[in-house]
């Protein structure tokens, strides 16, 4: 099943030029979204920046944490990406990784940072979904990635997301230090630029 949905995906790769160039510039590059994202809510201007704050450091850290949980995985388990396991069959448009293809690092980063914006400013969350899941489709279109590879990578994101989310309460205490360091930033730099 996992490789039917590879071939499904994978089939159009180097056939459609116009296709082939979107998709593989987002595989590459669509991953830089989601930091642009926390770096505009970081410092756009707001009367709640406290949040705006929190959620950055939430997703931040969830992203840290989904990353940490896959090399460890891909530590334990090796799984060959689909170009290596079948040469011939599976169109790579992507230069080759030496990482093991389970799980993606590229979901994994994706779906922890938008899945704490959904839960932490929900507008934010639903712009990045849609992001979120073209960048995984568009690994498995490059031959990169399985769709089990994609869909493990999105579920370990979002589960280290959640768990940070559970855990927020404890964390608290660090975050209001950073918070409250952020914010008096934040009032130096708006004070200096108002004179």
């Amino acid at each position: 099943m996992d490789f039917r949905l590879l071939q499904l995906l994978n089939a159009a790769a180097g056939n459609h030029a116009i296709l082939d160039s979107l998709l593989l510039f987002f595989a590459e590059y669509g991953a830089f979204l989601f930091p642009a994202a926390l770096l505009v809510l970081w410092f756009r201007r707001g009367d709640d920046k406290s949040a705006d704050y929190r959620a950055v450091l939430l997703a931040a850290a969830a992203a840290g944490l989904g990353l940490l949980a896959a090399q460890v995985i891909g530590h334990l388990y090796f799984r060959p990406r689909p170009y290596s396991s079948h040469p011939g069959v599976v169109t790579l448009l992507l230069d080759p990784s030496p990482d093991p293809s389970f799980p993606s690092d590229h979901a994994v980063f994706a779906f922890a940072i938008t899945t704490v914006l959904w839960l932490r400013a929900r507008n934010w969350g639903l712009a990045l979904l849609p992001a979120a899941v073209l960048l995984a489709l568009s690994r498995v279109y490059c031959g990169t990635h399985y769709p089990s590879d994609v869909t493990g990578g999105a579920l370990l994101g979002a589960a280290a997301a959640g768990l940070l989310w559970m855990l927020r309460r404890r964390l608290e205490p660090l975050l209001s230090v950073i918070v409250a360091v952020a914010a008096r930033l934040h009032l130096a730099r708006t004070g200096s630029a108002a004179h």
